[in-house]
């Protein structure tokens, strides 16, 4: 039996973290290992799902340009998942990967999508911040990654090429913060896995894009058993017009010429630009 669907950007999010935290993997590390993850929209509806709390939502694309949070929130922006607890590792987190090892993992989203399934995180701060500092401890240990990205962030060309390309440093004029680019290497989950690992059906993309809503949404054949195709409507109907997952102060953006301006390269809604 064939079922054509078609899944919007933020219904994907939250099949994309479901369908993570049903994974074996995830599901042993909570048993006996370490769980870290990273803020983001998709990111932020896992660890709610884990029993995690809603996290700050830090950088984004916002229609005006890449923005920052308007405050910073009395929330964690990273947590580790230990013994059924969670704890912020804002402050240390670098301590607390160095500490894992390949039974534990990490989880983050991500801003790009290459056709060869390597991903980009952008990075609006010094060496991408926390996170972007920390991505060289995950690897080197050993650290399970998992990629928690939409496919309406699939892009042309190489990520590996275009991080040799661009740099924060390299942009004289930005709406908003100037970016670079970290290659993020795991496995990646898009809403095409989200339904397969869901159902058991075969999916296939057919189409991207749409109006009234649907701007960026994917457009999929869905292929098995039909109790699996009526799982996979059963499932998108669950999760379409739920809220956006993420701690409530960090969800406006920053105000043009406002606290973060200063720490953003060739920002033009900087003070004095």
């Amino acid at each position: 039996m064939r079922g054509q669907v078609v899944v919007s950007v933020p219904t994907a999010k939250r099949l994309i973290a479901l369908a993570i935290s049903e994974l074996p993997e995830v599901r042993a590390a909570l048993r006996q290992g370490k769980i870290v993850l990273k803020s983001g929209t998709t990111v932020s509806a896992l660890s709610e799902l884990l029993g995690g709390p809603p996290l700050r939502l830090g950088g984004r694309i916002a229609p005006d340009g890449a923005r920052a949070a308007k405050q910073l929130a009395d929330a964690p922006h990273i947590v580790l998942l230990e013994g059924g607890r969670w704890r912020c590792v804002d402050q240390n987190l670098q301590e607390e990967l160095a500490a894992m090892g390949p039974d534990d993992l990490f989880v983050t989203g991500a801003n790009a999508l290459d056709s060869q399934g390597v991903a980009g995180l952008m990075a609006g701060l010094s060496g991408g911040a926390a996170a972007g500092k920390a991505m060289g401890l995950v690897y080197a240990e050993g650290v399970r990654t998992i990629v928690a990205v939409g496919l309406e962030k699939l892009i042309p060309g190489s990520i590996a090429a275009i991080c040799r390309q661009v740099g924060r440093r390299q942009i004289d004029r930005s709406m908003g913060m100037a970016v670079g680019l970290l290659p993020l290497f795991g496995r990646v989950v898009t809403e095409k896995e989200a339904l397969e690992l869901l159902t058991g059906a075969a999916v296939t993309v057919i189409g991207a894009g749409g109006l009234g809503g649907a701007e960026g949404a994917t457009t999929m054949v869905v292929e098995g058993s039909e109790a699996q195709v009526d799982k996979a409507f059963a499932l998108i109907a669950e999760q379409a017009g739920r809220p956006m997952s993420g701690a409530p102060a960090s969800i406006p953006s920053c105000d043009r010429g406002g606290h973060a301006c200063p720490a953003h390269l060739g920002c033009i809604y900087r003070p004095g630009r």
